[in-house]
C-alpha cells in the first residue's frame, strides 16, 4: 500500500512539473550580423557564413583598404622590373642591371618618402649598442657560411654545375667592386628600405606584427624569383624583420644584409 501511495505521488509530480526554460542558453545566443544565423555571443566568427562579428569602423576600414593597395601597386612595379630583367634575356647585361637597380630603388624611395611622417623614425639610431651590432654581424656571417656552402653543394648535386656572380661583373673592369656595391651595398640600403622599412611598417597598420613580419618575409623572398633560395630566404628576411620590429630601426638589419652578402661575395672572390 505504501509503495502505491509513493509511486502515485511521483507521477503526479511529473505532471504538475511545469517545462524549465534555458535562460542560460538564450542568453549566450545572439544572431549573425550577416546571415541571422543563430551562435554563441563570445563566437567571432559565424559557424553558418564565416563573417567576422565585429562592427568595422567604416574609415578603418577604408584606411586599412588604402594601405593595402598602396602595398600592392608598390609590390607590383618592383615584381615587374625584376621579371622583366630575370626572363629577358636580352636584358641581362650590365646596363640593364643598373637601370633595373635604378628603378628598383627610386620605387623604394618614393614610397617611403610618400610615407615620412609614420616612416622616419626607422632612420634613427635607437639606443645605439656596438656590442650588439658586432653579435648581429655574427649571427649574419655564421648564416652566409652556412648558406654558402649549401647552395654549393645543392648546385653541384641537383645541377652539376657551380654559379659564379663575379663572371657576370667581370667583363665591365673593377669587377670586383662592381660585385660587392651590387650584392652587398645596394641592397642593404634599398632592400631594408623597401621591405623592412615601408612594406613592414605599412602592413602593420593593417594587421597584428607577428603577421606584418610572416606577409614581408614572403614578399621579399620571393621578389628574389629563385625556388632554391627559398629555403634560406625566408628564415633570413624573418629574422631580419624581427630585428626591425625588435629594435624600430632600419640600421642593425641594413648591417645584417651588408655582412651576409659581403661575405658571399668574399667567399667566392676567395674561391
Amino acid at each position: 500500500m505504501v509503495l502505491r501511495l509513493l509511486l502515485l505521488q511521483k507521477r503526479l509530480r511529473k505532471k504538475l512539473t511545469l517545462p524549465k526554460m534555458d535562460f542560460e542558453a538564450t542568453d549566450t545566443v545572439t544572431t549573425c550580423i550577416s546571415c541571422n544565423a543563430a551562435i554563441a555571443t563570445d563566437s567571432r566568427f559565424c559557424k553558418s557564413c564565416g563573417s567576422l562579428q565585429v562592427e568595422s569602423n567604416p574609415e578603418e576600414t577604408t584606411h586599412k583598404m588604402s594601405s593595402l593597395m598602396q602595398v600592392g601597386v608598390f609590390y607590383a612595379l618592383q615584381l615587374g622590373i625584376c621579371c622583366l630583367f630575370t626572363f629577358t634575356k636580352s636584358l641581362q647585361t650590365f646596363t640593364c642591371m643598373l637601370i633595373a637597380d635604378g628603378g628598383l630603388a627610386a620605387i623604394a624611395v618614393a614610397f617611403f618618402v610618400a610615407g615620412w611622417h609614420n616612416n622616419r623614425y626607422l632612420l634613427r639610431w635607437n639606443n645605439f649598442s656596438f656590442s650588439k651590432l658586432c653579435l648581429y654581424c655574427a649571427v649574419a656571417f655564421s648564416f652566409a657560411l652556412l648558406v654558402h656552402y649549401a647552395i654549393t653543394w645543392l648546385n653541384v648535386k641537383l645541377f652539376s654545375r657551380h654559379l659564379y656572380y663575379y663572371l657576370f661583373f667581370r667583363e665591365n673592369g673593377h669587377g670586383a667592386v662592381w660585385m660587392i656595391f651590387s650584392i652587398a651595398v645596394y641592397p642593404a640600403l634599398f632592400e631594408e628600405l623597401a621591405y623592412r622599412g615601408y612594406v613592414l611598417e605599412k602592413l602593420g597598420t593593417i594587421t597584428d606584427v607577428r603577421q606584418a613580419i610572416f606577409i614581408t618575409s614572403l614578399l621579399f623572398a620571393v621578389i628574389h624569383l629563385s625556388f632554391l633560395s627559398l629555403f634560406w630566404l625566408i628564415p633570413f628576411s624573418l629574422f631580419l624583420a624581427h630585428v626591425r620590429a625588435k629594435e624600430q630601426t632600419l640600421w642593425y638589419g641594413s648591417a645584417i644584409h651588408f655582412c651576409f652578402n659581403l661575405t658571399v661575395c668574399l667567399l667566392e672572390l676567395i674561391n
